[in-house]
């Protein structure tokens, strides 16, 4: 399960409180009614308060409107709190909102707004909480029942990947939130979106803001971006920050990373060993992993940072990898990074305990519950399933899918058709290709436009009468996942549009992209979102900077070297991960955060293509994307 996803329940549950006091204390509407009426109940509050809301919906069947919506949506409120989500969902959805005042509309908004979240059904109640309604009635509705409804509105919005409706959302609630619950919630919340900005697009923001208190939080969630900072090079900046902005509501309030990072200043290992294949089949993929790691490790050293001894062990020779992994603790290691290789990963799982906190650069084929060893690579099957989760919070649910038949497709498609049948939706057509596939024939046919022509036939052999037909493609898609590398994906895309496609979105994962710009090829994958790495637009990065200059990586390496790179920042903060999940370090990798069974699992960057370049999406897909050239890759 992603951080994203295992955040939900967290923002969810977080609100559940604040809607039981508010929603109880607004909604209880006096009645003349004797159906109306409570009893009172023995026995525990949670049993009290179910059955007082079950009376309420039953007697409020016997209520004309709007009392009898108003008694709906005080049961619904209750039940919420209780975790009967089904139920919520059945008294909310016969409410009839007209009857309501804008005050309980409100209120009615954020209850059952709340629980289609709670059963990620995340585009239906961003639909409901952002209604026209309620943007012409906020002045009118009490800071107490706008607080929590804009807290969910941020939320969905964070969730669906809309980053500045979130942070607008975020700047409306900062006056409303006046204790230090609400503030602090708040703060965490402005952190989270923030920190998912390239550092490019935090840096040129926090140079034209003309808010001070903005300008403020985009320095602050640069310093926090930073993916080359050593924690206490961050801890050194966050200290002058807080002297440039001692009035700023993080500096009362601190997001939660913020504060973690004072912990792990004492707790960092002296001595690490980074064991990995130098010589033999994977010798070209462990030196760039281990030069990605080299060259994080030399900027924090040049910052003057802190930094460990490290030891560099090579296991492509024919020594035995336990020999090597026991000669390094022998020789003071306090962690491990290593190993890269997928059978070496299986034989640490295999092991009972490991003598030192160990950072696996592959995975195996399961987890591990205990805190001795973490897996962390470039998994395809992350990008898959964040792939997954985004089209369907943007409501699509019927999905065609085309993948290689090579080991990496296979795995993508596996982890995209689970996710998504795991989420509620359907794939309705899944088809594997080759390098020599016929691309045009393999859309044609996905599409069902033979039948559709088949179709024409037969009309024409029934009709006199001139017929003007238009093949249609099938009508059970609304999204495309293409599994692709660049030279598949431009021969496939125009051919979306040749058969009456050229409106399906199209998502894809980072494999899409050679990595170097080429506006006049990539034009044919105009429109596709893609996941990225946020080396892309990390250029002002100061490790990246090194390795550019350095190695010049080709683009099939830089992952590797980012993975190293990477490694050295995430194995310091791995107790942050473990004490608080719905943490996420971020890195040139992506988004890291740690699963309950010790897999680091990344969120990437949001990405489109606009006139054959990648562009970093902020907004939501229904807006305007960012086009400014700043941000793009030149």
């Amino acid at each position: 399960m992603s951080a994203l996803n295992r955040r939900i329940p967290f923002v969810i549950n977080s609100l559940a409180a604040a809607t039981l006091a508010l929603t109880l204390a607004g909604c209880q509407t006096p009645s003349t009614e004797p159906g109306a009426q409570i009893p009172a109940n023995t026995g525990s509050p949670a049993v009290a308060d179910r059955q007082n809301a079950i009376r309420l919906l039953n007697s409020a069947s016997q209520l004309p409107s709007p009392e009898k919506d108003r008694a709906q949506l005080q049961a619904a409120a209750i039940l919420y709190t209780l975790g009967d989500n089904a139920t919520v969902r059945q008294a909310a959805s016969t409410i009839d909102a007209e009857q309501l005042t804008d005050t309980e509309y409100a209120k009615y908004a954020q209850v059952y707004g709340s629980a289609l979240a709670a059963d990620d059904e995340f585009f239906a109640a961003l639909d409901l909480v952002s209604a026209p309604r309620l943007e012409q009635a906020w002045f009118q509705i009490p800071a107490n029942t706008a607080l929590p409804l804009r807290n969910l509105r941020a939320d969905l919005w964070s969730l669906m990947g809309d980053i500045d409706s979130g942070i607008a959302e975020r700047r409306r609630i900062a006056p409303l939130a006046l204790d230090d619950e609400a503030i602090a919630a708040n703060n965490d919340g402005f952190w989270q979106l923030l920190t998912q900005l390239p550092s490019s697009e935090l840096k040129q923001r926090a140079e034209e803001s003309l808010d001070s208190k903005m300008r403020a939080w985009y320095q602050l969630a640069l310093l926090g971006r930073d993916t080359q900072a050593d924690i206490s090079t961050q801890l050194t900046a966050l200290s002058r920050w807080r002297q440039q902005w001692p009035s700023h509501t993080a500096v009362s309030h601190p997001p939660q990373a913020l504060q973690l990072l004072e912990r792990l200043a004492s707790q960092r290992a002296q001595n690490v060993a980074l064991l990995l294949p130098l010589s033999g089949p994977l010798g070209s993929a462990g030196r760039a992993i281990r030069d990605g790691f080299m060259a994080a490790y030399y900027s924090a050293l040049e910052a003057g940072a802190p930094t460990p001894q490290v030891q560099v062990y090579d296991t492509g020779t024919g020594q035995q990898f336990e020999e090597i992994y026991q000669t390094a603790v022998n020789n003071g290691a306090q962690a491990v990074i290593g190993p890269l290789d997928k059978s070496r990963v299986a034989n640490l799982l295999a092991t009972e305990t490991l003598p030192v906190p160990t950072l696996a650069l592959n995975y195996g084929d399961q987890g591990r519950l205990t805190d001795d060893l973490v897996q962390f690579g470039l998994a395809i099957e992350d990008e898959a399933r964040q792939v997954a989760r985004q089209a369907y919070r943007q409501g699509h649910r019927q999905a065609m899918i085309l993948a290689p038949e090579s080991s990496w497709g296979q795995r993508g498609l596996e982890a995209f058709t689970e996710e998504w049948n795991r989420l509620g939706g359907t794939v309705s057509e899944s088809r594997n290709y080759r390098d020599n596939t016929n691309f045009s024939q393999l859309i044609s046919d996905s599409l069902l436009i033979s039948e559709s022509k088949e179709r024409e036939r037969e009309l024409r052999s029934k009709l006199a009468a001139p017929l003007k037909f238009t093949p249609r493609r099938r009508g059970d898609v609304d999204m495309l996942f293409v599994l692709a590398q660049p030279q598949q994906a431009r021969q496939i895309k125009p051919m979306l549009s040749f058969f009456y496609a050229g409106e399906l979105p199209v998502f894809s994962t980072s494999q899409i992209f050679a990595g170097n710009v080429d506006r006049q090829r990539d034009r044919d994958i105009n429109g596709v979102r893609f996941t990225a790495l946020p080396w892309l637009f990390e250029d002002d990065n100061k490790t990246k900077q090194n390795i550019v200059k350095q190695a010049a990586p080709a683009p099939a390496f830089a992952r590797l070297y980012a993975l190293g790179a990477d490694a050295f920042r995430l194995y310091p903060r791995l107790p942050i991960l473990r004490q608080f999940p719905q943490q996420q370090v971020y890195g040139l990798t992506g988004a890291l955060s740690l699963s309950a069974d010790g897999r680091i699992v990344r969120e990437q960057i949001w990405t489109k293509i606009e006139k054959g370049a990648p562009v970093p999406i902020t907004t939501g897909e229904t807006g305007v994307m960012a086009t400014d050239s700043s941000a793009s890759i030149d």
